[in-house]
């Protein structure tokens, strides 16, 4: 019997050999634009993202936030719709704090950005910590309609939350020049800050090792040049920590590495991280594909390799072809390889290029892969 799109993702990403590469594509933020705008082409309009893909024939991405949800106790929650923005205020008895999220699923993001983070000042690390520590994690059921929906023919991408506790602090809580100026400043309230943080992440691996869930995506969007200065510090550690946790209970751990990276793959493997997803060539950054085999050797899975920029109509179908057949001489012979997006289908991008490379992986992806 054949295997499913699932079941070859799930084998390659395990470090098993196949007979043939296979291809997890990402085209939600295209979905998400052509559908608000009504300019999905004809024959997919009423479609949801995942049947294009079963058209297509290419497996699925479906992105799931998380499953664990995050309900609080000890303090009052007030939330307030303002479209585009979605504010909560956090009450506690220490005082509040508040964050405004800018959600615009017109435009393609599947998620929101931060527009106002949590922390202001000094004064509110307190604050910040009586939330952290009366936030209690609640398995979210939601995963398993997602699931559903997908079924064999790809994979829900998820995990406790979509970025680790130092980046959740960098990210969403700080911002990234507000963390760096108080890493410098207040060194002792920002580690403890990121502690609580991993003991609320520890409850919610606790809840989700449980789960019918295979991979785990343990963080996302690194980057050198905000990285760099602390990823040995304060990510590799927690990264090892969690990798060892899912390998006991027979899981994987997977990083969505989309961004600048030249100066952090050699820290790749330290992490105990087995997929590195999302993974974004050049001419979108400095790093071809077969510099980034050659670090990772065959210790990790590939995810990746097909940057969006690709799928804009300024690259014929001529240039298209000989970036994907090239991609292929570049991972031969080909394992611990699986074809995908850096990272997304851009709204404006041609869809028929994805039933493209299904095309030529047919032709062309035969492993060991000898063009």
């Amino acid at each position: 019997m054949a295997m499913s799109q699932k079941q070859r993702i799930l084998a390659v990403a395990r470090g098993e050999c196949l007979d043939k590469l296979p291809f997890g594509a990402r085209i939600d933020l295209w979905y998400n634009y052509n559908s608000a705008h009504d300019t999905l082409p004809e024959r997919y309009k009423g479609r949801n993202h995942v049947d294009i893909m079963r058209d297509l024939g290419a497996g699925v991405q479906y992105r799931y936030y998380s499953v664990v949800r995050e309900e609080y106790q000890d303090m009052e929650i007030l939330q307030k719709d303002e479209p585009p923005y979605k504010i909560t205020e956090f009450m506690t008895p220490l005082g509040s704090v508040r964050k405004t999220l800018l959600f615009t699923p017109t435009e393609g993001p599947w998620i929101g950005y931060e527009w106002e983070k949590l922390f202001k000042s000094e004064k509110d690390y307190p604050i910040i910590k009586y939330v952290l520590e009366h936030t209690i994690p609640v398995e979210d059921l939601g995963y398993y309609e997602a699931c559903q929906q997908v079924g064999e023919d790809g994979l829900v991408i998820t995990g406790v939350y979509p970025w680790s506790p130092v980046q959740r602090v960098m990210r969403e809580i700080m911002g990234y020049e507000r963390f760096f100026y108080e890493l410098a400043d207040h060194p002792k309230e920002v580690e403890e800050l990121i502690e609580i943080m991993k003991d609320l992440d520890r409850k919610k691996y606790e809840i989700a090792v449980k789960l019918d869930l295979e991979i785990f995506s343990v963080c996302a969007n690194w980057s050198d040049d905000i990285h760099t200065p602390v990823f040995k510090k304060y990510f590799i550690p927690w990264f090892q920590e969690i990798a060892d946790l899912l390998h006991a209970h027979g899981k994987l751990a997977m990083a969505h590495v989309d961004g600048e990276n030249k100066r952090l793959i050699p820290f790749f493997l330290d992490t105990h991280i087995d997929v590195f997803e999302a993974w974004t060539p050049a001419p979108m950054t400095q790093v071809t594909t077969a510099e980034f085999r050659k670090a990772l050797g065959d210790k990790a899975t590939i995810w990746g390799g097909v940057p969006a920029t690709l799928f804009e109509p300024t690259y014929s179908d001529e240039e298209f072809d000989n970036y994907i057949l090239n991609l292929f001489k570049e991972i031969a012979p080909g394992y611990n390889f699986i074809v995908g997006m850096g990272d997304n289908l851009p709204f404006d991008g041609k869809i028929e290029r994805v039933r493209r490379i299904v095309d030529l992986i047919d032709k062309h992806g035969s492993l060991p892969i000898s063009i």
